[in-house]
């Protein structure tokens, strides 16, 4: 499957719409105009200015940054971070994969957490279903790349993100009103006011998003409303109290409502050879943004969400933080995953599909850090984290409803159509860390810094039961559910029931497993030395470790043996970076080389369930663990300003990675690929402010990503892999000047219409589940639109 571009009059049109900005680079931060927005941008620089002087890999953008990019989804960073990949399971809102410098985790299964820790205005989100919908109104995102655990929050492997709302102005009100059109019928508006309610003592702000578009994946069935729509809105009111110089309190409360069509499967790579076990009739060559999906069922994903944090100085040399979450999440979607309407003699094809994924969860967190400051040659930082998240989980597959029949037989002699799954329960996950992180100054340009963290977690899962089946007919319409399902209980397994009592209920018919549970202690550590080797130039050397919980098996169906928890993962860092500040701050250069010993990295691998003589009768997913792997690598970050009319940035990622231990599949897999790391990745971008004018300041500006090769799964199938490819946006903008309030903007992403998968699992061949074909998620086509922005 090769990414390709093709050239189309909708890549002129862009073209048009962007002046000619056709650069390969990413787009930057605009600079703004309005007084307010003046005062966000320049208290956002100051702190992404220091982070120059932080002796850790790092890339922060401010809202400037953001908004230029037309960020919506926190998919939409990936493009600014070097070695920051992405893979999206279930389309572009929900639950994205992320990948940093190699290490991530293809388990699509809705329990389970990312190495990748997320966190919004200081709060972890353990699961896809509290992270859609995050990335409005912001001031800042950082993104920290290598282990974390010793200064704040949830220990990960891979790094953090972190995502940083606006907060409210205690001086004086402010606000921006932002209204888009776009192609696919797309309309956004988005906006934000707030200011004091007692001058410099309480403040407000309240943010809302409305963002809704047409899907783009068209299926050939006809009626089928387009797949991969938006529908979606939020809203946060935050209210910010400082009483005292050394005190403030600040409260956030966010509601996000999320619908729209589900996520566009595509069908590659399809067995269309008649004298093939999984031969299924048709080519299913629909075209790249099409699909055979025969039905549309609208999705739903709501969050709501809390968070209090409180400042105090309690003393001339000590702050004490306490940050307190709590978050809501309801995930639920049903799609074709088969995604092929009918066979060449037009019959129903259902292999695949009606799946459903289903999740809610209940979370909570609490951190306390103290600080130290102002202490001379010693300083410190300790805290103690608690988190508790407890998730309802069920899924469901139907696997081969129209083409097998027999493998299950009702006591009467009834034979079944397909291989349907089923499973249900609620895991209950606890984590309690306490972290401390130090630093001397050995000399006035050398610091000695060393963490320790120590994590104790437990994992309950209660109430747990599987049921297989099979429908009571062949399926011959295009919908779903034209015949009941006859389900029989496999966990617990049950004698005389399972395999011989069969009911259309979805209840388990002789109970639930008994309670399972799972506990972990870790202890991990980081040393380094930083030097400051001229004021404008800071050297770094550093080893950490990293952490990553035990993951239970969220795809157990056929049997107890199933319920199993993958190992933590665990990981030794070792890095060498350089950050500098040059010509008078116009030229910043960060430079890094990493070497990773990685155990025990969690992923989900695919196979054949049950063979059968003429291939297989049902497909099975298990979470594992590689246990060892090494990556080394590297990463370059510029960012100049050569002219005040131009800003320039670039970065470049190096990856070699590889299995060392990997056994899978009845064969050795040592040297493969990691999954999702790809060997080369880069960025460029530029910010021309072409004019002047009196009404405001024009600008021209354009990105372009390239991606090397990858793969989506430790096999490194080759059918699935990505070959490398590259994406380009531009965005022409007329930014406010100080007496006129309004700005304008025209934009285009993936301007040349590339092709490319941004999700694929090898499930064709026997070995792997032999459905016939591969599954896919492919990657946004060109979209393209205007916006007009009010400040005030």
């Amino acid at each position: 499957m090769n990414a390709r571009a093709l050239a189309s009059p909708r890549t002129a049109l862009c073209i048009a719409l962007v002046g000619g900005a056709l650069l390969p680079t990413a787009a930057l931060a605009q600079a703004a105009a309005s007084d307010a927005l003046e005062e966000v941008i320049v208290t956002a620089q100051r702190k992404t200015e220091r982070l120059q002087d932080v002796p850790i890999a790092i890339t922060a953008l401010t809202g400037a940054d953001l908004e230029a990019r037309g960020v919506r989804q926190a998919a939409d960073i990936v493009q600014s971070v070097p070695n920051l990949t992405l893979s999206l399971p279930y389309g572009q809102e929900a639950q994205p994969t992320f990948s940093l410098r190699g290490v991530t985790t293809n388990d699509w299964s809705q329990n389970q957490s990312s190495p990748i820790a997320m966190y919004v205005d200081d709060v972890y989100k353990p699961v896809g279903a509290v992270q859609a919908l995050q990335t409005y109104d912001l001031d800042r995102v950082e993104v920290l790349r290598g282990p974390q655990g010793t200064l704040y929050g949830k220990n990960a492997t891979g790094g953090a993100i972190n995502f940083y709302s606006r907060s409210p102005n205690l001086t004086q009100y402010d606000g921006y009103l932002t209204a888009g059109l776009g192609n696919y019928n797309s309309r956004m508006v988005d906006g934000a006011i707030g200011g004091p309610i007692v001058d410099e003592v309480l403040g407000w702000r309240l943010a809302v998003l409305y963002d809704q578009r047409d899907g783009w994946v068209r299926s050939v069935v006809p009626g089928v409303e387009p797949l991969n729509s938006v529908d979606a809105a939020g809203g946060r009111l935050s209210l910010l109290y400082k009483p005292t110089a050394t005190l403030s309190a600040l409260l956030k409360v966010a509601v996000t409502r999320s619908g729209g069509t589900p996520y566009g499967a595509h069908a590659i790579n399809v067995d269309n050879d008649p004298t093939s076990p999984t031969y299924v009739g048709t080519a299913g060559d629909y075209g790249w943004y099409n699909s055979g999906a025969k039905y549309a069922i609208h999705k739903k994903l709501d969050n709501d969400s809390a968070s209090l944090k409180i400042d105090w100085q309690i003393s001339q040399y000590y702050t004490l933080t306490a940050v307190t979450g709590f978050d809501y999440g309801v995930w639920w979607e049903r799609s074709d995953d088969g995604a092929l309407s009918t066979t060449d003699a037009g019959a129903a094809i259902h292999i695949d599909d009606p799946n459903l994924y289903s999740s809610s969860i209940n979370s909570f967190s609490q951190e306390l850090r103290i600080a130290s400051h102002d202490t001379g040659r010693f300083g410190w930082l300790a805290g103690a984290f608690y988190g508790r998240d407890n998730t309802h989980y069920v899924e469901q597959f139907h696997f081969f409803d129209s083409t097998v029949q027999g493998y299950f037989v009702t006591p009467d002699g009834q034979q079944l159509w397909g291989y349907d799954e089923y499973n249900n329960f609620d895991q209950i996950r606890t984590s309690k860390a306490l972290f401390l992180n130090a630093t001397f100054n050995v000399a006035p340009t050398v610091t000695l810094r060393a963490g320790l963290r120590y994590t104790h977690d437990d994992i309950s899962i209660q109430n747990f039961y599987a049921l297989e089946g099979g429908l009571t007919n062949q399926p011959t319409a295009l919908g779903p559910d034209s015949y009941p399902t006859l389900w029989t209980q496999t966990i617990p397994y049950f004698v005389p029931i399972s395999g011989i009592t069969y009911q259309t209920s979805l209840d388990p018919q002789g109970g639930v497993n008994p309670e399972l549970t799972h506990s972990d202690s870790n202890v991990s550590v980081k040393v380094g030395v930083d030097w400051k080797i001229s004021d404008d130039v800071l050297g770094y050397l550093s080893f950490s470790q990293g952490y990553r919980g035990a993951a239970f098996n969220g795809q157990a169906f056929n049997g107890p043996a199933e319920l199993t928890f993958a190992n933590p993962e665990k990981l030794d860092a070792y890095e060498l970076g350089v950050k500098s500040s040059l010509l008078g701050k116009r030229l910043e250069l960060n430079g890094a080389v990493f070497y990773y010993d990685y155990r025990d990295q969690q992923f989900l691998d695919t196979y054949c369930a049950f063979p059968t003589p003429t291939g297989c009768a049902g497909t099975g997913f298990v979470t594992s663990n590689a246990p060892k792997s090494q990556i080394v690598g590297g990463e370059l970050e510029l960012h100049a300003r050569p002219t005040p009319a131009l800003d320039l940035r670039a970065s470049l990622g190096l990856l070699n990675s590889k299995y060392e231990e990997l056994y899978l599949h009845f064969a050795s897999r040592n040297g493969n690929q990691l999954i999702m790391a790809p060997e080369a990745s880069g960025a460029l971008a530029v910010d021309w402010r072409v004019a002047r004018f009196d009404i405001g300041d024009l600008h021209l500006a354009a990105d372009g990503n390239y991606y090397g090769k990858q793969y989506f799964d430790a096999l490194n199938t080759e059918r699935i892999a990505q070959p490398a490819y590259s994406v380009f946006n531009a965005r022409a903008s007329l930014l406010a000047s100080h007496d006129n309030r309004l700005s304008f903007a025209i934009w285009c992403k993936n301007l040349t219409d590339r092709h490319y998968l941004s999700y694929g699992l090898a499930q064709r061949n026997i070995q792997d589940g032999g459905l016939g074909f591969d599954y896919a998620l492919v990657g946004e086509p060109r979209t393209y639109g205007l916006e007009v922005t009010l400040r005030y």
